[in-house]
């Protein structure tokens, strides 16, 4: 036992690791940025090896840094999945999921409501946040997140692929119509999502796609979540890309109206990730079963 480095230093080392950030990994485990850079450099004085190197506000790992976490991960990994299942048998019923203000009031909720009998057994708590490194894992037990798939540590199964559509109310889309893409910039307001990290399609993706030759107007609404958006999308506010399988079934009641014929797509899109243990369990195969879409079955 002489020979651990203690606790707090390897949760500061795979936070690190993972998010590439002090900064972040602080925000992570709540603590201040000071006290993740002293366990990191107590870590390096037990070892005797240099983990990371500064790149401004963001840092590389080291190639001794790539093995010890390999071998670490799957250590604390064990441990954080007997420490839940322990947790569960005290509460089997309640599941923490967490993931982005859009997809859970547009896409999640109404699944798990019409899933219910399905879900019956269990208590879910939709938790929402707009950065994934404000999740707390210790109190997770999947969350839905946008990207290409690459959690390391975790199981990713994918939901639904990055294809989105402009829309808007009906009476603003018989204002516009005939509709094309030149019309669709000019004519009423575009509601943008802000995103520092420019994860997702923002108007001026599609605007390079679909209109090259116009400029992107002034007169615009910037929101910071998808559900925002979508909802003064429904008040007829303006015109907002929506992610065509969240809001599908807004488009089939007729409360928005798709502008063009054409989506935008990629690679990326949600995925369900979870500890490959929750996917085992009987919670996951519900959770995994009730929210699979045609894509992932």
């Amino acid at each position: 036992m002489r020979d651990l480095p203690p606790l707090k230093a390897l949760r500061a080392f795979e936070a690190c690791y993972r998010l590439r950030s002090y900064t972040r990994a602080a925000e992570t485990l709540n603590v201040g940025q000071p006290a993740i850079s002293h366990q990191i450099r107590m870590l390096e004085q037990d070892l005797g090896i240099k983990l990371f190197i500064k790149k401004g506000s963001l840092i590389s790992a080291t190639k001794e840094a790539d093995d010890y976490y390999q071998e670490i991960s799957q250590a604390l990994g064990r441990i954080a999945d007997i420490s839940r299942d322990l947790r569960d048998r005290g509460n089997t019923k309640t599941l923490n999921l967490v993931t982005y203000p859009g997809i859970a009031a547009y896409w999640v909720l109404p699944r798990l409501y019409d899933c219910r009998q399905q879900t019956k057994n269990l208590s879910i708590k939709v938790t929402t946040t707009d950065r994934d490194h404000d999740i707390n894992w210790d109190q997770t037990n999947c969350a839905i997140l946008f990207g290409t798939g690459n959690w390391p540590g975790y199981e990713c199964h994918k939901l639904i692929s990055e294809d989105v559509l402009p829309v808007t109310a009906p009476f603003l889309a018989e204002q516009i119509a005939p509709c094309s893409p030149d019309k669709i910039l000019t004519t009423a307001p575009l509601i943008h999502l802000e995103d520092d990290e420019r994860r997702w399609f923002d108007w001026s993706d599609w605007q390079k796609e679909f209109a090259p030759d116009v400029k992107l107007p002034t007169d615009s609404i910037s929101v910071t979540n998808h559900g925002l958006a979508i909802h003064q999308a429904l008040q007829g506010q303006g015109i907002v890309l929506g992610w065509t399988q969240i809001i599908q079934d807004l488009i089939d009641g007729g409360a928005l109206v798709p502008l063009h014929d054409q989506s935008l797509t990629s690679e990326r899109g949600y995925w369900l990730v979870a500890p490959k243990s929750f996917f085992t369990s009987e919670a996951g195969k519900i959770i995994k079963n009730t929210l699979a879409t045609n894509e992932t079955r």
